[in-house]
């Protein structure tokens, strides 16, 4: 096991993704624990879907896009992944069914050394090799190694199907999507068809589900909306076409 790694000038990458969205990523943690974090500007507020890993300072990457507007930061599960930064908003937003996960997240180690059998178990049965290190780089600044990781968040606020996350000028409905867990949600914008779908659909990687049943009925749901574009968890975003194709190929499969 080696802590030789070399320290990044930057730990995120951002990408603006159209109608005032940016996308963020983590470009030296290894791929098959990169998630997306979302930036969405508002007039009174800013929203952020799910905050990736917990490793670099995601609410001081996010302060010149934010400026002096206060942020929401809302996470569609309550996976490690997607949980990690939540600790640093004052606003923190999940469904009540994620709360326990938010606040007692699976503790990421850095070195392969450290994974616990279940996990490599995991990483293989998605096709990947296990990688001796969790990331590539160290984050800059001083970063402290011995606080790697998701960190325990309490959520602010616990919400429910239909509820709204307002902006000001935007607002988001909250889609409660079980399946993949059993308080995933999305979050759906009818005025421009923007839909942040978390893990419930994504493009690349087989879908995670643990309850089939509601799986299968969370899809057939998004396949009804009508979808512009998908801001997924993972991976790139894409549009109602891809959705489609790829709703209907989740569904045959979970008919067999």
């Amino acid at each position: 096991m080696t802590t030789d790694l070399p320290v990044a000038d930057r730990w995120f990458k951002a990408k603006p993704a159209g109608l005032g969205v940016t996308m963020l990523t983590e470009p030296y943690v290894e791929f098959f624990f990169q998630s997306n974090v979302w930036h969405v500007r508002g007039r009174d507020r800013d929203l952020v879907v799910d905050t990736g890993n917990g490793i670099g300072d995601l609410r001081g990457e996010l302060r010149p896009f934010t400026e002096i507007r206060p942020v929401v930061a809302v996470v569609t599960h309550g996976h490690f992944d997607h949980v990690g930064g939540l600790h640093a908003f004052d606003e923190r937003v999940c469904h009540r069914l994620e709360a326990a996960d938010v606040g007692d997240p699976f503790p990421l180690p850095a070195f392969r050394a450290d994974y616990p059998d279940w996990f490599e178990l995991e990483i293989r049965q998605y096709g990947y090799e296990v990688p001796e290190t969790t990331v590539r780089a160290w984050p800059p600044g001083g970063f402290d190694r011995g606080r790697f990781g998701a960190r325990p968040s309490t959520p602010t606020r616990l919400v429910e199907e239909a509820d709204l996350i307002e902006l000001g000028d935007r607002v988001f409905e909250v889609l409660h999507l079980p399946g993949h867990t059993a308080g995933s949600i999305g979050l759906w914008e009818e005025a421009t068809g923007v839909l942040f779908s978390g893990d419930t659909v994504y493009v690349v990687d087989a879908l995670e589900v643990s309850d089939k049943e509601a799986f299968a009925g969370s899809l057939r749901r998004l396949r009804e909306l009508p979808v512009e574009v998908v801001h997924a968890g993972h991976n790139a975003s894409f549009g109602r076409p891809e959705l489609h194709r790829l709703i209907d190929s989740e569904l045959a499969r979970l008919d067999t």
